[in-house]
């Protein structure tokens, strides 16, 4: 007795299989390769985390495409609390992205509602207002727009070329005017640290959020500061000031304030800006 196979039903089966897999993967498909290959061809629309990116961005792409700025230029991006607005704002981008040091980035991915929407976490790490810091932060964006925009690679290429000639000569003219900084204490703020380390400065200490310092820390910086005679506390301005404030009143020592993050539209000028600043409470 044989087996009789029904051919037919079974080609059938086989073939509604075959054209299940092929609807499956036209569906995935356009997801990952999204992911990977240029944004669609029309002006592109990023948003960004700070203003230290965007002020990047703005000098390599001029018009070439939209920028958003998701958290406020004086306000601290460690725990930044998003209004519906800016998700709103964030949902018609086509690009966000963001420092690795923000963890509420996790929210937001779940709070917005373009499924095409990239997330890219900034892969240079330090503080951007550094100049070295900042170029590397520059040529990164730069190669991932020349991925993202290939038809305007040229463009950015160039002006990439620029802004790294500009800020390199800043930075010089600032490496040139550095002994009055040389080997001088500091207490500052935790975020100003390398920055001020690269003026020459010697931080002798350093503390975070002025809302998360006990009074036994206060304690700990004060006799720091009278043991070394330290004789400047720098603030961050985006954190507060606070914690300057009351050690320079309480010490008679002088309280500096500088931004660590681009404003006004121009790192270069707030680079220069913060420059002043201390280089005015040294005289």
């Amino acid at each position: 007795m044989y087996l009789k196979i029904p051919i037919k039903k079974t080609r059938q089966k086989v073939k509604s299989k075959k054209i299940l897999a092929l609807i499956l993967t036209l569906i995935f498909i356009p997801t990952i390769v999204f992911s990977y290959s240029p944004v669609p061809d029309k002006k592109i629309k990023i948003a960004v985390t700070t203003s230290n990116l965007s002020t990047i961005l703005n000098e390599i792409c001029k018009d070439k495409i939209d920028v958003i700025t998701i958290i406020p230029t004086t306000t601290s991006p460690e725990n930044y609390d998003i209004d519906t607005k800016t998700i709103k704002e964030i949902n018609k981008c086509n690009i966000v992205i963001y420092h690795s040091s923000q963890e509420w980035i996790k929210n937001l991915k779940w709070e917005t509602t373009n499924l095409g929407l990239i997330f890219r976490e900034l892969k240079t790490k330090g503080n951007l207002m550094v100049p070295y810091v900042n170029l590397k932060a520059a040529q990164e964006l730069f190669e991932l727009l020349s991925i993202w925009d290939q038809k305007n690679k040229d463009f950015y290429e160039k002006n990439f070329l620029d802004y790294s000639f500009k800020v390199n000569f800043v930075a010089t003219e600032i490496a040139k005017n550095t002994t009055n900084k040389h080997n001088k204490k500091v207490v500052c703020n935790i975020r100003l640290s390398s920055f001020l380390e690269w003026l020459g400065f010697d931080v002798v200490a350093t503390y975070g959020k002025p809302s998360n310092i006990s009074s036994s820390e206060m304690l700990f910086l004060a006799k720091k500061i009278k043991k070394d005679k330290v004789k400047y506390v720098i603030d961050n301005l985006q954190v507060g000031t606070d914690v300057g404030r009351t050690l320079s009143n309480d010490l008679n020592i002088k309280h500096i304030v500088i931004s660590n993050f681009a404003l006004g539209n121009s790192y270069i000028n707030t680079l220069k800006s913060n420059i002043e600043k201390i280089d005015k409470a040294l005289e």
